[in-house]
Formats: structure tokens, sequence, C-alpha cells
């Protein structure tokens, strides 16, 4: 169950027809899984990193749709053609002893930037942390990827703070020692 928000009038300067009705933004039902699967590997390829994208549509169907789903997915849609996406799911601070809400995905496509669905995406993941009492909404971002201006126009702010991943090979070995970096 989604609410409406309006498609802004103006595109800020872009040349772009926005078009003259509603966006709605809903969570994505099970029935949904495909189209959230291919909107992530759409996000995946504009970073360049389609050669690493590995989830299924299996894995999107278990686990953002299953018993025990583990994200939740939202879809921006205009008369029904879905536009943007948002995936995010629960963390949690030991130190502030609440939840954490982190953005994993924010996609909208090419030919919709501008029409303000991933600030309304955003808004309704914002909306989603105060409901389930979270400290903070947090992600990451590319340093090279230009949407770092538009989350700190709305707000978030770069933390000082480094993350560490042990990933692939180095996450299977039996021990830490003698590993190359990922």
């Amino acid at each position: 169950m989604g609410f409406k928000l309006p498609v802004a009038d103006k595109l800020d300067g872009s040349k772009k027809n926005v078009p003259q009705n509603k966006a709605v933004i809903r969570q994505a039902e099970k029935k949904d899984a495909e189209t959230v699967f291919q909107m992530i590997r759409a996000l995946a390829e504009y970073h360049g990193e389609d050669a690493e994208f590995r989830a299924t549509l299996k894995d999107v169907q278990r686990d953002g749709f299953g018993e025990h789903p583990i994200y939740e997915s939202w879809l921006a849609e205009i008369d029904g053609v879905p536009w943007g996406l948002a995936t995010f799911f629960l963390t949690y601070s030991t130190f502030k002893g609440k939840a954490c809400l982190h953005l994993d995905n924010l996609f909208v496509k090419e030919d919709a930037r501008g029409w303000k669905l991933g600030e309304k995406l955003l808004a309704l993941v914002k909306q989603r942390a105060l409901e389930l009492n979270c400290c903070r909404l947090e992600l990451e971002v590319h340093r090279e990827n230009p949407a770092r201006a538009f989350y700190e126009k709305l707000g978030f702010s770069e933390t000082p703070d480094r993350v560490y991943v042990l990933a692939g090979e180095n996450l299977k070995a039996p021990d830490f020692r003698n590993r190359a970096a990922t």
C-alpha cells in the first residue's frame, strides 16, 4: 500500500518533459521481483559493476519477498510503469541501543532523472526509519558518483569513518594471515 506524491512541475533546468500525472511510491510485492531484479542490475551497469553482479532473480525472490524478507523494496511508478527503486534493511547500533536503516540501492531510470523520484523515494525511506525508531539512516556512495551532491543537498553528511570489507576469497579463507586486500 503506497501513498501518492505529485510529480514536480519543473526539472531544475532540464529539457525533459515531466508526465502530467502523479507518481505512486509503493512497497514492491512478490509479483514485482523481476522488476526489482532488473532495476538492481541496471544500477550495477550504471556504476560499471555489471561484471561483478552475481545476484539472481531467485536471490531477490527469496531474500526480498520470501517467508522472512531481509530487505524492503519500494518502487516509484507513473501510470503503473516503474521508474525508480529503493531497497533498504535494518542494522543495529549497540552504542545507541537502536536500530539503523541502511539504504542499499536508490535507482531512477535515466529518462526519469530530474522528476524528483529519487527525492520521493528517499522521503519514504526516511519515513520508514522514523516509523521503526531508527537512530540514523545510512548509505554508501561511490566517490565518483555525482549523486553525492544530491545526498548532501538533502542533508546527508559524509562521515570520516573508514569502511573495511572482508569479501570473496578472503572471507572464505580458514584464517586471516597472508591474505590480499580486496
